[in-house]
C-alpha cells in the first residue's frame, strides 16, 4: 500500500484508516507518538476494544490469529497491537504475520510496533505482505535541521521560543535524544512559563541535566563495572522523567551489541555495524569489548526486558520499572547472570 516518513503520518491517517500498520524505528519517542495518533485515529473509528500481544521467548502465534481473524461479536471493533521488540519475528512468526495480512477481518486493526527493520527484515514476506497492503511508517533519528524544526514545534507547542543560538544550543544540549530533549522543553516550560526564552536561560536550564549521569551510566556498564554502575543508578532515579531517558540508552547500546555480534558471528568484521551507528572512534573498543561477554540471544533477551520495563513504565504491565533497569543493568555488566535470573523465575 505505502510507507511513510513518521512526518506523514497525520495527513494520511486524516485521508484514511488502513487495516494494519508497522511502526518501525529506533527514535523511541516519535514512534511512541505514532503509535499514539493511529490509536486515537482507530478509536475515533470504532476500534475501541483493545488488545496487546507482547512477542517474548515462547510466545504462542495462535493468539495472534486468535485476536486478528475473529469477527467482533458486539458493535465495537477490536485494535491489535503486536509488540515486536527485535523486529525478528522468526519462520513460525513470520508465517503468522503473513497469514494475517491476507486474512485480516475488517473488524479488525493491526499494529506492529517493531525496532529498526534492517534490509534482510525488509525482504521478508512478512514485511512484503504489511508493505502491500497497509502501512509502513518509518522513524528515523532526527538531525541537524530536523532536529531543530522539531525542537522549535515542541517548544511552541508550550508556548515557548526561542533564538536561533538558544535553539541550537537546546540541540546540542540532547545530541539527538528526543526523550531527553521533550524532558528538557517539560523543565523550561516549569521553570518559565510560556514566553520568549533567553540563550542563558536555557543554558541555566539544561547545565544540571540527568542525561550526563546517563551517558556515564552507559560507559560503566559498557566497561563491565558493576559497582559504579549502581552507585550512578540512585541519582537517575531521583529525577522524575529520567526513567524513559534512561531506558532509550540501555536500548540504543544493547541493539548496538546485539548488531555488532551478529555481523561478527556472520563476517567476522564489526565495520558496517559500528558506521552504521555512528560509533566515535574513542568508544569503539569499548563496544567491542562488552559484546564479547555475551551471545546474540543473549542481547536479544535483554532487549526483551527492555519492552518489559517500557511496559511499566506506560501502566500496561505491573512492577517497578526501575528494579527492571537496575536488572538489566547487571546483566548488561554480566551476562552470566541471565541464566541465574532465569533459574530463579522458574
Amino acid at each position: 500500500m505505502m510507507a511513510l516518513d513518521v512526518n506523514q503520518l497525520r495527513f494520511s491517517l486524516e485521508k484514511s484508516l488502513a487495516s494494519a500498520y508497522l511502526v518501525t524505528g529506533d527514535e523511541p519517542l516519535q514512534q511512541s507518538e505514532a503509535v499514539d495518533l493511529i490509536r486515537q485515529t482507530a478509536r475515533a473509528n470504532g476500534f475501541l476494544n483493545r488488545e496487546v500481544l507482547h512477542v517474548e521467548g515462547g510466545f504462542d502465534w495462535n493468539r495472534l490469529y486468535a485476536a486478528c481473524l475473529s469477527q467482533s461479536l458486539f458493535a465495537d471493533k477490536n485494535l491489535i497491537e503486536l509488540n515486536l521488540p527485535t523486529g525478528k519475528p522468526g519462520k513460525e512468526g513470520s508465517a503468522a504475520i503473513d497469514k494475517v495480512m491476507n486474512e485480516l477481518s475488517s473488524d479488525n486493526l493491526l499494529i506492529i510496533i517493531s525496532g529498526k527493520l534492517d534490509k534482510s527484515s525488509q525482504n521478508t514476506k512478512w514485511f512484503k505482505s504489511i508493505d502491500k497492503k497497509g502501512v509502513v511508517v518509518n522513524v528515523w533519528p532526527l538531525m541537524g535541521h530536523k532536529l531543530t524544526q522539531w525542537l522549535k514545534n515542541r517548544l511552541q507547542s508550550k508556548g515557548l521560543s526561542s533564538n536561533e543560538a538558544g535553539i541550537k544550543l537546546l540541540a546540542e544540549s540532547v545530541e539527538g535524544n528526543l526523550l531527553a530533549a521533550a524532558q528538557e522543553i517539560e523543565k523550561l516550560h516549569t521553570l518559565y512559563g510560556a514566553r520568549q526564552l533567553s540563550t542563558q536561560e536555557i543554558i541555566d536550564a539544561v547545565a544540571d541535566n540527568a542525561r550526563y549521569d546517563v551517558f556515564k551510566l552507559m560507559d560503566s556498564l559498557l566497561d563491565g563495572d558493576v559497582n559504579r554502575s549502581l552507585q550512578i543508578l540512585p541519582s537517575l532515579r531521583a529525577e522524575k522523567l529520567a526513567t524513559p531517558v534512561v531506558l532509550w540508552a540501555l536500548l540504543r547500546d544493547l541493539r548496538i551489541l546485539a548488531s555488532l555480534s551478529y555481523e561478527l558471528k556472520t563476517t567476522g568484521k564489526s565495520t558496517h555495524t559500528l558506521q552504521k551507528h555512528r560509533v566515535w572512534d574513542s568508544k569503539k573498543g569499548l563496544y567491542l569489548r562488552a559484546q564479547s561477554r555475551a551471545t546474540l540471544s543473549q542481547w536479544h533477551d535483554l532487549i526483551v526486558a527492555c519492552a518489559k520495563a517500557e511496559r511499566v513504565i506506560k501502566g500496561i504491565d505491573v512492577g517497578d520499572e526501575w528494579l527492571i533497569i537496575e536488572e538489566i543493568c547487571l546483566q548488561l555488566c554480566e551476562p552470566r547472570l541471565l541464566k541465574q535470573t532465569a533459574a530463579t523465575r522458574v
